[in-house]
């Protein structure tokens, strides 16, 4: 048995034709009506939120994610809802986002039974967020290119960019704030400042860590292993291989597309599960199974998905799946704003206190990193 499970779980689909679905449920003796589910549909919001129906008490995870889906939790009359409530929440994203790879591929007794959950983003994740969100990048850009904006202006020249009176800026931006990357402050009494504190810079790296523990710990795929890793990496001419080094302006590159595919594959809840788990060491897929907690269906199809992607590869004899790059997103220090914040405050585009804050606001983000 996994970790504490409630009495029963159902994840229910709202279909435009049939009404309410129920996709799974576990136990199977267990039922919802009609009523419930139409109590619970109008209370949704993002998140958990607990419910006492027709004295059943209900934890029901939604998410915008997946507008059409929820899961039901009926929680037995002793469970306190807030030691549950962390892991009620792991299993609903869990679930929510085994729906995505399709409702019938996996065992929601499987799922409860071995107590699986889904943690929130990582700080990995959340760098990606930024590039799969379009004007979000956007304003990565933009905030390069001028360092500290007031957010009036900013908000401006966002309406501007992308052709829409509606869009707003603290929804564009929540990506940039959400990973550290900007900082909103009002500096004096009237004026809100965007600082970037951080940038960012996406890219694949060789499998090192791979490689290394391959050769000591399972040397009959190492030969293998490094061919495949030189055909990406660096094959013989006049073909190229990939070499994130490069600097690159043009926004038709080839890397900048790359860097987009990195994003989604960190940013895809499941698929990052099973990358984290490969970056050690190639695993079978029941070792993956274990490492993740998913089932071995689900595994397998993300492994498909991430080798079409060219970030993992099979090794058929042994049934053994390994890394043949390993995608990244980090963050650095943006010393470039430095020059911008000098001509600005020279040319009295903004104020000696705003230019002060900024330093601290880079002293304090980076001051403990150097």
């Amino acid at each position: 048995m996994g970790r504490h499970m409630p009495e029963s779980t159902f994840i229910v689909q709202l279909d435009d034709f049939h009404g309410f679905i129920v996709k799974q449920r576990y136990p199977l003796s267990l039922t919802l009506n009609e009523k419930i589910l139409n109590l619970l549909w109008m209370d949704k919001k993002e998140g958990l939120v607990y419910s006492e129906l027709e004295g059943l008490r209900i934890a029901t995870y939604s998410s915008e994610l997946y507008p059409s889906w929820i899961v039901c939790s009926i929680l037995k009359q002793d469970d306190d809802f807030e030691i549950l409530r962390s892991n009620l929440t792991g299993s609903g994203r869990l679930i929510l986002a085994l729906i995505t790879v399709g409702p019938e591929s996996f065992s929601l007794e499987e799922v409860l039974e071995k107590g699986s959950i889904l943690e929130d983003l990582s700080e990995e994740q959340k760098l990606a967020e930024v590039f799969i969100t379009p004007s979000s990048a956007l304003l990565l850009e933009r905030m390069q290119a001028e360092g500290i904006e007031k957010a009036a202006k900013l908000s401006i020249w966002l309406k501007t960019q992308v052709q829409n009176d509606e869009i707003d800026l603290r929804e564009a931006m929540a990506p940039l704030m959400d990973s550290g990357i900007v900082k909103v402050e009002l500096v004096g009494k009237t004026s809100e400042m965007v600082f970037l504190v951080k940038d960012i810079f996406g890219y694949r790296e060789p499998p090192v860590d791979s490689i290394l523990k391959t050769r000591e710990a399972i040397p009959s795929i190492t030969e293998k292993y490094e061919e495949f890793l030189a055909e990406f990496f660096s094959p013989p001419p006049p073909n190229k291989g990939y070499n994130p080094t490069l600097r690159v302006d043009d926004p038709n590159s080839p890397i900048l597309e790359d860097r987009e595919k990195i994003s989604r594959i960190l940013a895809e809840k499941l698929q990052y599960r099973v990358l984290i788990s490969l970056r050690e060491q190639p695993l079978t897929v029941a070792d993956i199974s274990e490492n993740t907690a998913l089932p071995e269906s689900i595994v397998r199809k993300l492994l498909f998905v991430l080798e079409a992607d060219k970030v993992a590869i099979r090794f058929e004899e042994d049934d053994l799946w390994g890394l043949l790059t390993n995608p990244r997103i980090e963050s650095f220090l943006p010393e470039y704003v430095l020059p911008i914040l000098s001509k600005k405050l020279s040319e009295k585009e903004i104020s000696s206190d705003a230019a002060r804050r900024h330093l601290e606001l880079l002293m304090q983000t980076w001051g403990e990193a150097k």
